[in-house]
């Protein structure tokens, strides 16, 4: 009876117009997207990146490179354990193909989808080096990544290379961020690039010695222009004479024992490849070893000590 009894309470107002335009839902899409030329750009090379990538992605059979990989990565997915093998570069590639293979089936199909990704992201990437190349300049470099053959090429086909080369991108790209902007963000950026390289392939440290000699004649660069250089430079000199000595030392030692003369070699005989008996019919094979002078023993140990010094 209370419900009959009670006074219907009174209707929200309806909000006006100016507080619906102002409310996330009521914008139309495109406005809230912020969608302008530049960004479709993007979005169209993002989906013919997708197409490039993808289409008939399982439909040429592996090769001799591949079935390696795809052996490995389905030995872990059905639980055969991984073990780490300089042979087949760094478990980046072989953990993703495994997560591939438990999520869509084991296939050659399945096996490339997460090098295809990756191709499909490296498309994306100069878009956050624009305030370096320009905005049609990091436009025409996503251009080039999506037409390139050779990317195209290792984004549909099952090695590390298209992993390191994303990798070794987003590294360069927090650099230059971490270089202008001196934000933590940047910095862990770097380090899971950087760590996700040398998990990835060896050729990181081809990467590495890039990046490093920039970084390192740029740091000489601002301690010579430092204010602070004068005032230490007192207290500088002797240390680098003592590291100057050193690599002197290094350097006199290693040459003098590398174009030292060398003495007569003496022959001497050498065992075969028949265990621990030797046949005492075979004909023994003679070969020849010299005796290190006095004067290369002394220069190596120069060169030793310039190390330790």
């Amino acid at each position: 009876m209370t419900d009959l009894t009670q006074l219907p309470t009174a209707l929200p107002e309806r909000p006006d117009a100016s507080e619906r335009a102002l409310s996330p839902l009521s914008r139309p899409l495109i406005t809230a997207l912020n969608l302008d030329l530049e960004k479709a750009i993007y979005i169209t090379f993002l989906l013919l990146a997708i197409v490039t990538r993808f289409y008939g992605l399982g439909d040429r059979v592996v090769s001799h490179d591949e079935s390696l990989h795809t052996q490995f990565s389905y030995q872990y997915y059905i639980g055969d354990g991984y073990v780490h093998s300089p042979l087949m570069h760094g478990p980046t590639l072989f953990h993703l193909t495994a997560a591939s293979y438990w999520l869509f089936g084991d296939s050659d199909l399945s096996a490339r989808i997460p090098v295809a990704i990756f191709g499909v992201l490296l498309i994306a990437l100069p878009y956050f080096l624009r305030d370096w190349l320009g905005r049609k300049g990091a436009l025409f470099v996503s251009f080039l990544f999506l037409i390139s053959p050779y990317l195209t090429y290792y984004s549909r086909y099952i090695r590390h290379d298209i992993l390191l080369i994303t990798f070794a991108l987003i590294v360069f790209i927090a650099t230059w961020h971490t270089i202008r902007e001196r934000r933590n963000k940047y910095l862990w950026w770097f380090v899971v690039g950087l760590a996700l390289m040398f998990a990835t392939m060896e050729a990181a440290f081809i990467y590495v010695a890039i990046f490093g000699s920039f970084l390192l004649v740029r740091l000489l660069a601002l301690i010579v222009r430092a204010d602070w250089l004068g005032e230490v430079m007192d207290k500088l000199w002797v240390g680098a004479l003592v590291a100057l000595l050193g690599v002197a030392l290094v350097g006199v030692g290693y040459g003098a024992h590398k174009f030292a003369p060398q003495p007569a070699a003496t022959p001497t005989t050498t065992a075969t490849s028949e265990g621990f008996a030797v046949d005492p019919n075979a004909t023994q094979t003679a070969t020849t070893t010299a005796e290190e002078t006095g004067f290369a023993k002394a220069m190596r140990w120069i060169a030793i000590g310039g190390i330790a010094h």
